[in-house]
């Protein structure tokens, strides 16, 4: 059976659940996340090495104690009024885990073909951009000075997600520019150009790395002039598309 009903925000699994939520040093101190939801914990649960602790309320108990008994060693049971402060949401199921991160950065291959994300702040974006690539089947996410990927709004846009994307983390675009290099992956710099090569006009053929910029600013200069340069063709009036709604077109060319 679960642990005894917690009901005090005071109690310490809480208040380190709150921390994770909501402070990003926190969660890179503990290397670990929070994740809110029924099927995005049930996704967690498939590596269950990766859950730390459920915890449920005594309504979200009674309503799905059967899809989460085989963990019930892992469950916390919390009140109602505790699951309504957890929540980062309007209308919770309360359910709710602890995840550690992953240990190990995805392995680059020269012949791979992955998505580079550069600057990107909006979470909601990169949550989007991250269930995109699931779906699509790209073999990496390489994220450099980059908002957190493990912001609650950004796991909540992925939709489970974010365990099936194989992620790097580098330092700064130049030395993850350089280490493309090195393995003689091919960049190919997105930008709203004219000029730039159009993006249906590309092979795609070897190993290459495809990168979006920040949503204001795109890509810094340095970047854009040692990589080649592509662009989507577009016939309207609109100088450039939302960072996700490039992503997918970008992905869906690279993959075809």
């Amino acid at each position: 059976m679960p642990a005894k009903n917690i009901i005090s925000k005071e109690n310490s699994f809480i208040r380190k659940y709150l921390q994770l939520r909501d402070k990003k040093k926190f969660r890179q101190e503990e290397q670990a996340f929070v994740i809110e939801g029924l099927r995005i914990v049930q996704d967690a649960l498939q590596k269950p090495e990766q859950v730390q602790q459920i915890f449920c309320t005594e309504t979200a108990l009674k309503k799905y104690s059967e899809l989460l008994l085989f963990q019930q060693q892992k469950i916390i049971q919390v009140s109602d009024a505790l699951g309504k402060l957890m929540s980062d949401t309007e209308h919770t199921q309360g359910v709710f885990a602890v995840c550690r991160m992953p240990e190990q950065q995805a392995e680059i291959s020269p012949s791979g073909k992955y998505l580079v994300l550069c600057q990107l702040q909006d979470p909601g974006n990169m949550g989007m951009i991250l269930r995109t690539c699931d779906a699509l089947g790209i073999e990496g996410v390489l994220f450099t000075e980059c908002c957190d990927v493990y912001n609650p709004k950004t796991i909540r846009a992925t939709m489970g997600s974010i365990f099936r994307v194989p992620m790097f983390f580098g330092n700064t675009p130049e030395e993850l520019l350089h280490m493309l290099n090195q393995l003689k992956i091919i960049s190919y710099a997105s930008v709203p150009d004219k000029n730039a090569l159009p993006l249906t006009s590309c092979a795609f053929n070897s190993g290459c790395a495809v990168w979006i910029g920040n949503e204001g600013n795109g890509l810094p200069e340095e970047i854009i002039s040692s990589c080649q340069k592509i662009t989507i063709p577009m016939r309207g009036g609109a100088e450039s598309l939302n960072a996700a709604m490039a992503a997918g077109i970008l992905l869906w060319e690279i993959l075809r």
